[in-house]
C-alpha cells in the first residue's frame, strides 16, 4: 500500500484494481477454508480496503478531526454475511496492527476507538484484539466454513473467553482431540 502525505482518493480504476487483486486472494485463501467456501463479496472487500487505506493515511495525517475520521471510517452498509465477513477479513484483520500503532503515536487519539467500534462489528477480524462480549453470532454460526474459520482462529490466537462460550467449546475441543490439553493447558 502507498501512503501518501496528504489524503488522496482513489480512482474508479485503482477500486476496481483492487477489487480483482481482493478476488483473487479470497480465491486463492478459499482453497484452504473447510467445506465449501462463501462466495466472495466484493462489496464488502473493497469497503474494508479503503477503511484500511483510509485508517492507515490517518496516522499520517494529524490534521483531521473527529467528524473527518467518522467520514473516512464510515460503516458498511450491506449484509452482515458470511461471505461479506470473509472478504472483509482479508483487510481488516489489519486493524489490529493499525490500532497498535496509533495507540503508540497518541492514546487518546479518536481514531483508536473508531478502529475499535469497526471491530466489535467485525469481531472475526479482531480475535484475539478483544475479549469478552460479541456482537451477534448468527452469522458465524449458520455457515460452517465461517463457524470452522472462527474456531481455527480462537485457537490460533489462544483466545480462551471464546474458547469457553458455549457455542464454540464443543468445535474448539473436537478440533484439539485428545491434544487440547498439551497444546492448550489453560483449555
Amino acid at each position: 500500500m502507498l501512503i501518501y502525505d496528504r489524503f488522496t482518493s482513489p480512482t474508479a480504476k485503482e477500486v476496481d484494481a483492487v477489487a480483482e487483486l481482493l478476488r483473487e486472494e479470497y480465491a486463492t485463501e478459499a482453497l484452504n477454508f473447510p467445506g465449501l467456501a462463501p462466495s466472495f463479496e466484493s462489496g464488502a472487500a473493497v469497503w474494508a480496503a479503503k477503511v484500511v487505506f483510509n485508517a492507515s493515511q490517518l496516522l499520517l495525517s494529524r490534521e483531521k478531526d473527529v467528524q473527518d475520521i467518522v467520514e473516512l471510517l464510515a460503516p458498511y452498509s450491506g449484509e452482515m454475511t458470511p461471505a461479506a465477513i470473509l472478504s472483509a477479513d482479508l483487510c481488516l484483520r489489519c486493524l489490529p496492527d493499525i490500532i497498535t500503532k496509533a495507540r503508540e503515536i497518541n492514546p487518546d487519539d479518536p481514531l483508536i476507538g473508531s478502529l475499535e467500534d469497526l471491530l466489535l462489528v467485525w469481531h472475526y477480524s479482531g480475535i484475539g484484539y478483544f475479549r469478552g462480549d460479541l456482537s451477534d453470532l448468527s452469522a458465524i454460526l449458520g455457515d460452517d466454513c465461517l463457524r470452522l474459520l472462527y474456531i481455527d482462529r480462537i485457537i490460533e490466537r489462544r483466545v480462551t473467553d471464546l474458547a469457553h462460550l458455549r457455542q464454540f467449546q464443543p468445535g474448539i475441543l473436537a478440533a484439539m482431540g485428545d491434544h487440547g490439553t498439551f497444546f492448550w493447558k489453560e483449555l
